[in-house]
């Protein structure tokens, strides 16, 4: 858990640049005095903290940072949900695995069951946000292109928001387990995707001509 505090600390850190070394400064000496348990949710929070900063310093339409700065940015926004999709379509669990023995011997028995098939089919199909997203960030660093589609753009951050609320709805009533919502799992599956993806809208609306 360590290195993910240091990783997501690093990121943070190349995200704010050197005008944010103050900010940075306070960050991490406040994370010397948080509880060991709490210092992973601690500095995702100080990651995302710092993707809000840098997006609130672009310009409408225009990169203002290197599009290497950029890249990382995204990367950091839909890698995590990449990963989680494909472990719920290519893992050892993944719904690729499912047929109908499996189905009816781990998934049919209890309403709670039939409930965790339905959040991994919706991770399998909400969780395509990432590689999406990955593309799109992929020729944004390349072309300078952001994700005209408001349509696309729109639905990609409705069905993961959709699917943090189910996940919520499953911890409420059943408590910890599988696909449950617990802190991370809204930050990168549900956050860092939609702020990406609002991102990626924002770079692709045109920059206003002067009258």
């Amino acid at each position: 858990m360590n290195d993910l505090v240091s990783l997501s600390m690093r990121l943070a850190a190349a995200l704010l640049g050197k005008h944010g070394n103050e900010w940075l400064q306070a960050m991490q000496a406040e994370l010397d005095h948080v509880p060991a348990d709490e210092r992973l949710m601690w500095s995702l929070g100080c990651l995302l903290a710092a993707l809000k900063r840098r997006f609130q310093v672009m310009r409408i339409g225009n990169f203002q940072i290197p599009r290497g700065l950029l890249l990382l940015e995204l990367l950091v926004c839909f890698a995590p949900i990449t990963l989680g999709w494909w472990d719920a379509v290519f893992g050892p669990s993944g719904v690729l695995g499912l047929n109908q023995s499996v189905i009816q011997q781990h998934f049919s028995a209890t309403p709670l069951a039939r409930t965790v098939l339905g959040m991994m089919i919706g991770a399998a199909v909400i969780g395509l946000v990432g590689p999406i997203g990955l593309f799109l960030a992929s020729r944004a660093a390349v072309t300078g292109a952001g994700l005209r589609s408001r349509a696309l753009g729109i639905a990609m951050i409705a069905g993961v928001m959709l699917y943090i609320g189910a996940s919520i709805l499953l911890r409420m009533f059943s408590g910890p387990g599988a696909y449950a919502a617990t802190l991370s799992f809204i930050v990168l599956i549900g956050a860092l995707p939609a702020l990406g993806t609002a991102h990626l809208m924002y770079l692709s609306r045109p920059e206003p001509q002067p009258a």
